[in-house]
């Protein structure tokens, strides 16, 4: 994973939502295309699984979730808080996920993160890379291996 060092201010809306503004955009324009819809899929879930490193037990009662969109966006959720803040949140907004890329078999993903916490009105931009792997996405740093393996379903009592 790396970053920009770059700073960007992001206020909220009405509902405590950080969103993007004109100085604060995502890079990744793309649309997908048909090559690539053939690598990602856009209508399933990609849930992580808990393989190659260790997990707490509150994580593992919680995998992250990652929707794509055929426009670009991807959408981050939890098993555990799925949906829940649907009704407030728009892809305008930092914490709906980001956008993402695809160049032969490796997937971008970028998204703005808090400076610290949640209090902050800071932001700075993280660009992922992964791998796609038949239907399970790798994404590897200097510290850690997330691994998110395609589902047709969510399950909430899926262990």
């Amino acid at each position: 994973m790396s970053s920009c060092s770059y700073l960007y201010k992001i206020e909220k809306d009405k509902f405590g939502e950080p969103i993007l503004n004109e100085k604060a955009k995502y890079t990744f324009n793309e649309r997908l295309s048909n090559e690539n819809s053939k690598k990602i899929d856009t209508i399933a879930y990609y849930m992580q699984i808990f393989e190659g490193q260790y997990y707490n037990e509150s994580e593992m009662k919680n995998p992250r979730i990652i929707i794509f969109h055929n426009d670009g966006f991807f959408k981050r959720e939890s098993l555990l808080y799925y949906g829940y803040h649907d009704k407030n949140r728009d892809k305008n907004s930092v914490y709906y996920g980001g956008k993402y890329k695809i160049v032969d078999y490796k997937i971008y993903l970028e998204k703005f993160y808090p400076l610290r916490g949640d209090y902050t009105k800071y932001y700075t931009k993280e660009i992922s890379k992964g791998k796609i792997e038949g239907d399970k996405l790798i994404f590897e740093d200097k510290n850690s291996i997330t691994i998110f393996q395609k589902r047709k379903t969510l399950l909430k009592n899926f262990r």
